[in-house]
């Protein structure tokens, strides 16, 4: 399930310019060992030749999305990326009886991994942060001019994690393509990765018997040698890699019979961007098919189906209202109305001062206490669950918070001391709140960065009279300073955590 909050890449990508097509550059798969991607879909289909599979049943597979930041907790992508991602790979795959839902939002900081994940120390970082019980896509800065990459082998004693860029992860196709190589499908034009797309100075027209790999044949147009060349799908057109950033293609390339080729732009698997729409062959769907039921896809198949309740409206801002002024600045409640079937509210809040700051919340409120006196601030927020992700933010509205100091203290409300220790803590290690407190109070506690996030909340804790240790086990968190807060009633406090490796 998605972590409970309340605030909330090994390829040599390729950049290439396709002058005889007359376009602009555009950023393609940086998939590398895509000939292993191959192998896996050859084998899938040994392993699953007497499969019976289900019919008229949706299997829902779990996502898992990793949002990197600088080291600093700088740069982070936004949540709504990857929930427009996720919204896009859904409508990508509607006719498979395939769906994603979202799992977990994950928050990691490293600059190596934000800039270079397909180095060596960027690699194993990621592959540290695997979790194998669902798709693991890591949403980063940089992939080596790539917009996005699958790292094979697949399986859990593989990699098999995904990597997108935040300029790429929310286009209609990238993920969508990406998560096709996670299910062992080849590009249509397998054997020319390497090669910039084909050039007839350099490759001929016709072409060769041999792609420029040296090793996959060239798929003839007729079709004939489909099972042996290319990507094997026999279904999908003879193609030599012509990308596109306007999903066009009017080049006169011939395979080695002297044929013209008519490569399916509109091929999610292909390089081209700015088509109307993308679909697979019914080749391709059965091979996704054989690899979501394979052995190692096992573990992305918990058989758990997540809330279905369509979200079709956006949520409707109650306070602050448009141009209201709040007297205080430490003591802001959002409030906005709640929308049928949403699980999660992301809401986003921005001035000139703060940048832009993300709280995903339950409820459909939130406090703050940590914005500037005498500033204007914009907000909206949106509706989600698990599944569906595809609904519009609010209309934003603006406020202005005043000079005043909300006063209220711990202190009033009970507590006579309170405290947290181990302090410092390494990143994977649980610490304790320990409170001292003249009478029963329920308390909430928080973990934020510097930055205003919170990444972590425990909510409705009861306090007895007296001393009262209670654990916090927010997961693995990067080195670093953070806030832990306590909320009792109206009145919040707050003491610095520091994060060691």
């Amino acid at each position: 399930m998605i972590r409970r909050l309340t605030t909330l890449t090994l390829s040599l990508g390729i950049l290439l310019t396709t002058a005889l097509q007359a376009q602009q550059p555009v950023h393609l798969c940086g998939t590398k060992d895509v000939e292993a991607v191959k192998q896996q879909m050859l084998q899938n289909r040994q392993e699953m030749r007497d499969f019976v599979f289900p019919r008229n049943a949706v299997t829902y597979v779990p996502v898992r999305f990793i949002l990197v930041a600088k080291s600093d907790g700088s740069g982070r992508p936004n949540e709504r990326l990857a929930l427009r991602a996720l919204c896009n790979l859904n409508e990508q795959y509607a006719d498979q009886d395939i769906q994603f839902y979202l799992k977990e939002f994950y928050y990691y900081n490293s600059t190596t991994v934000y800039t270079n994940p397909t180095g060596f120390s960027g690699s194993t970082a990621i592959k540290n942060l695997m979790d194998y019980s669902a798709i693991n896509v890591f949403i980063t800065n940089e992939a080596d001019d790539a917009a996005a990459y699958y790292q094979p082998p697949a399986g859990p004693g593989g990699n098999d994690w995904i990597v997108a860029t935040s300029a790429y992860v929310d286009d209609v196709r990238v993920l969508a393509h990406e998560v096709g190589h996670f299910f062992s499908l080849p590009h249509p034009f397998h054997g020319w990765e390497s090669s910039g797309g084909w050039d007839p100075n350099i490759h001929g027209n016709p072409v060769g018997i041999y792609a420029p790999d040296g090793q996959t044949k060239n798929e003839l147009v007729n079709g004939s040698n489909c099972e042996n060349a290319g990507d094997g799908i026999c279904d999908t057109p003879a193609d030599y890699m012509f990308p596109s950033g306007n999903c066009t293609y009017n080049l006169n390339a011939k395979d080695p019979n002297g044929q013209l080729l008519q490569p399916d732009k509109e091929n999610v698997m292909n390089y081209h961007f700015g088509c109307s729409s993308y679909h697979f062959s019914d080749d391709q769907k059965q091979e996704i098919q054989n690899s979501l039921f394979s052995s190692n896809r096992n573990y992305v198949r918990p058989n758990y189906t997540p809330n279905l309740t369509e979200i079709n409206q956006s949520p409707t801002v109650i306070s602050p209202s448009q141009n209201e002024e709040i007297a205080t600045y430490n003591h802001v409640q959002l409030e906005w109305s709640e929308v049928p079937g949403a699980d999660y509210y992301l809401l986003e809040i921005s001035n000139a001062t703060i940048g832009t700051r993300t709280y995903i919340v339950e409820d459909n409120s939130l406090l703050l206490t940590d914005l500037e006196p005498n500033k204007g601030y914009i907000w909206k927020v949106m509706a989600f669950n698990e599944y569906h992700t595809c609904a519009n933010y609010s209309t934003q509205k603006i406020f202005k918070t005043g000079g005043e100091i909300f006063s209220a203290t711990v202190e009033e409300v009970g507590f006579e001391s309170w405290d947290v220790f181990p302090n410092p803590v390494s990143g994977s290690q649980s610490f304790f709140v320990s409170t001292r407190t003249s009478k029963p109070v329920e308390m909430d506690v928080f973990v934020s960065t510097l930055t205003g996030q919170t990444v972590y909340s425990k909510t409705g804790i009861q306090v007895s009279t007296g001393v009262t240790d209670v654990e916090i086990a927010p997961g693995e968190l990067a080195a670093g300073l953070y806030f832990v807060s306590i909320k009792a009633e109206d009145a919040i406090d707050t003491r610095r955590l520091v994060v060691i490796e």
